[in-house]
């Protein structure tokens, strides 16, 4: 099967509900035995890439005494069918016998549209079928419902001399991609940088991440998940963004499903690509959202024998939650002169920023102790084994080591969990303020996030209130304000 076209028709069903075998008109006892059925993908009025549905014949069918002549889907027999079959051809449509040893494929016969929604399959010669087989008919270019839901297909079968088995009602299930995406942070210094997006994915579907161009329309994708086989409800989703993002932005979150495979099998060993994939949408509206992510406003992650630019910001996880640090000039090997001071965050990070540093060399110490902190993670730890160095190059660092340490929040000298998301309540366009001075944090995944999600999976809610907890308010803009005096304060001592 090829992307560009319409894809071969698998001959393995993901079952995905089976209604028992009840009458739809006919007979008071209906045959065949109902089995599956499960459009493809299965979001409200789509049309699908395919549709199998399967029942399984019993001894004392009339087909299985007599053989097939013909057989009818009728997905108008649920009254609140309002999908449509009207498009489908001959060439929509697959048979396959399927035993318990064997399988053929039945490729002789015509499609003829009945009204109201039925399908009826007529075969051009006697078509043998045995006790235990399943009928396995799959249909494409057909359109799903247009509301969520369960629904039934009524399903018959008759012989060549018109003796009809069933008709019995086979159940599937209708449901709404989904997305919600909070606003918050994911730091380009860890190894495993990553999102959590939460929704409803259809069968062998992708969720992927993608940057948002000036004009608002789709750009690089930065990443995306695994295939997901269908639920129901909503589940979490964890996307691997693997460094792509390195500034804060706002990225937009877009349901696929996989077009290449003529099984389960083969879609779940697929990988999204969003050139032939398609886009799950519910009734013609994409199903996506937005959210704002912030990273980390440091130019590289502080680290023992590295160098970098006068009034570099530098990203220090290395230390405890909450606790007073400072940054003392090392000189023949032996600490000095203190530079700065400041408090890690919750989660022991902070960012410093080595504005005013002089060329040289530095190491990092508690307040309490003054025992150096190690940089390296070796098991030798003093002011020459672990220090960094301040060049006379301005602006980012000349030489930087990426820990894999995980840190989401940041706060800058002197502050406590203050964050640069300030404006993500009010939905505003950039979604992050710029810091006051050096106060410079970023928002941490331990901390509030707002909320981007959209549970209809085709809004666009930066900063919003929502599942995920409260916005960013006003107060933390004040908490920063009062960062970057005490910043001012401590450096007038």
């Amino acid at each position: 099967m090829t992307k560009a076209g319409h894809s071969a028709l698998m001959t393995v069903v993901i079952v995905v509900s089976a209604v028992a075998a009840v009458a739809v008109g006919g007979p008071t006892a209906a045959a065949l035995n109902a089995d599956t059925a499960a459009p493809y993908p299965h979001s409200p009025g789509t049309n699908v890439q395919e549709f199998p549905v399967s029942v399984v014949t019993q001894q004392s069918d009339a087909v299985v005494q007599n053989g097939m002549g013909s057989m009818t889907l009728d997905f108008g027999a649920d009254n609140s069918f309002d999908g449509s079959v009207s498009n489908v051809s001959t060439d929509d449509v697959g048979v396959t016998i399927v035993g318990s040893d064997n399988q053929r494929t039945i490729g002789a016969f015509e499609v003829a549209e009945s009204a109201n929604g039925a399908i009826a399959l007529n075969f051009t010669q006697r078509v043998p079928v045995g006790a235990g087989d399943r009928i396995l008919v799959e249909v494409a270019n057909m359109s799903t419902p247009t509301s969520d839901g369960d629904y039934s297909v009524g399903v018959s079968t008759t012989t060549p001399d018109g003796t009809t088995d069933g008709p019995v009602s086979v159940g599937y299930r209708v449901e709404s991609a989904s997305l919600s995406f909070p606003n918050q942070s994911a730091s380009q210094f860890n190894d495993t940088q990553s999102i959590s997006l939460s929704g409803v994915v259809p069968n062998a579907g992708y969720i992927g991440v993608f940057t948002v161009a000036e004009n608002g329309s789709r750009g690089q994708l930065v990443g995306n998940t695994e295939p997901i086989i269908a639920q129901y409800t909503p589940r979490n989703y964890t996307v691997a963004l693997n460094g792509n993002v390195n500034e804060s932005q706002r990225l937009e979150a877009v349901v696929f499903y996989e077009t290449t495979g003529g099984t389960q099998d083969e879609r779940l060993n697929g990988s999204l690509d969003p050139a032939e994939d398609a886009v799950v949408t519910n009734n013609g509206v994409p199903a996506n959202a937005t959210g704002y992510v912030t990273t980390i406003d440091a130019d590289g992650r502080v680290g023992a024998g590295s160098e970098y630019g006068q009034g570099a910001r530098l990203y220090f996880d290395q230390g405890e939650a909450s606790t007073g640090y400072q940054v003392q000039a090392v000189e023949n090997g032996s600490l000095g002169d203190v530079v700065t001071q400041f408090e890690t965050a919750a989660n022991g990070s902070s960012v410093i920023a080595t504005t005013g540093f002089a060329e040289g060399q530095y190491a990092i110490t508690r307040l309490d102790d003054g025992s150096v902190v190690s940089l390296d993670n070796d098991s030798t730890t003093g002011a020459q084994d672990d220090s960094f160095f301040v060049t006379g190059t301005g602006g980012a660092a000349t030489t930087t080591e990426n820990g894999s340490a995980e840190a989401n929040a940041t706060t800058a000298n002197g502050t406590s969990e203050a964050t640069a998301e300030t404006d993500a309540a009010d939905g505003t366009e950039d979604g992050a303020t710029e810091d006051a001075d050096e106060a410079t944090t970023a928002a941490g995944e331990d901390g509030d996030n707002g909320s981007a999600g959209n549970a209809t999976g085709n809004e666009s809610g930066d900063g919003g209130s929502g599942a995920f907890g409260p916005g960013f308010g006003p107060v933390v803009a004040v908490i920063a304000l009062l960062a970057a005096a005490l910043v001012a304060a401590r450096r007038k001592r």
